[in-house]
């Protein structure tokens, strides 16, 4: 990340298989051009909800997953990861935005992401529950760590902790979803996202819900973090639910996009039709490097993820 222990966007790079096959040391050493997904049709399910008026086959298609590092870095260094898994209809999707002026911040990031995805997310109904994927894996970073030939400089600092912001979405097979977060990456809740192009009334129609920030102002250089050192106990992780409709696009963004989108909406601007028209890697790298150019966007890891309710 570009800002002490803050948020940051990243890449649509990614493994098959993400990095869930490796341990925490294969992780620091492998960090090469990654296969990219394509779009993705995550599951079928069938909307039986009580809001509903008729039955509708839906599916969750990923239809967009693109980062681009920072400026003058190679995309191995880009410190924002994510992750999903498909279940029995259920989706779970996570970011993470490590942060640099911390150690192993990178592999920090991954492994929360990694670690929620394939918890028991029946855990997570539980309002206590939903920390319980966390404390695993401080205890297994803390046993890693231990493991490791750093110089005493690099072992200090390592001791420190390493921190990232985190974000998830769940989609459950009667079409309910949660998310929760910690830091400055940002969910957009956007619904019927097809031909109105009216800007004067489309902002207050379209987006549903932001989460956890709701405004440009509330960035800052010190969000909040997870660390390894972090005490479960006494950590607040932000929560929100809804029910998804068809049409509905859920944008899973690192900081700097997600500070752009704001300022976009508070401007009577709107985001969502411009996100809408990327459609590849190299677009989406065009675009924001054009937005670093003009100094719209922060010179920062960067990523966005879109999922959309189709039928």
């Amino acid at each position: 990340m570009f800002k002490p222990y803050c948020g940051n966007p990243h890449f649509g790079w990614h493994s098959h298989d993400g990095y869930a096959n490796f341990g925490f040391k294969a992780i620091a050493a492998n960090g090469q051009q990654l296969q990219k997904y394509g779009d993705r049709d995550l599951y079928k399910v069938t909307k039986n909800h009580a809001l509903a008026r008729q039955q509708l086959d839906y599916r969750v298609a990923l239809i967009q997953s693109f980062a681009v590092q920072k400026a003058g870095n190679a995309i191995a260094e880009c410190e924002d990861l994510w992750d999903y898994v498909d279940r029995d209809r259920q989706i779970s999707i996570a970011l993470s935005d490590g942060a640099t002026e911390s150690s192993f911040a990178r592999e920090w990031s991954k492994e929360l992401v990694t670690a929620f995805v394939n918890c028991d997310h029946r855990n997570l109904q539980d309002p206590h529950g939903k920390k319980s994927w966390l404390l695993p894996l401080q205890q297994k970073w803390q046993t890693w760590l231990v493991n490791q030939n750093l110089s005493w400089f690099a072992k200090r600092k390592a001791s420190e902790g390493a921190f990232a912001t985190f974000l998830s979405l769940e989609i459950f097979p009667d079409l309910s979803w949660q998310a929760f977060a910690v830091g400055d990456s940002c969910l957009f809740v956007v619904r019927d996202c097809s031909t109105d192009q009216n800007l004067q009334n489309l902002n207050a129609q379209k987006l549903q819900s932001s989460f956890p920030l709701q405004n440009s102002q509330e960035f800052n250089h010190r969000p909040r973090l997870i660390s390894t050192h972090t005490d479960v106990a006494n950590m607040q992780i932000n929560q929100i639910n809804g029910i998804v409709e068809l049409g509905d696009r859920f944008y899973l963004t690192t900081d700097a996009i997600a500070c752009w989108i704001f300022k976009q909406l508070e401007a009577k601007q709107n985001p969502w039709v411009k996100l809408g028209e990327i459609s590849s890697q190299d677009e989406f790298a065009n675009w924001v490097n054009e937005l670093r150019d003009r100094h719209e966007i922060a010179n920062d890891d960067t990523t966005l993820l879109c999922l959309e309710i189709k039928r």
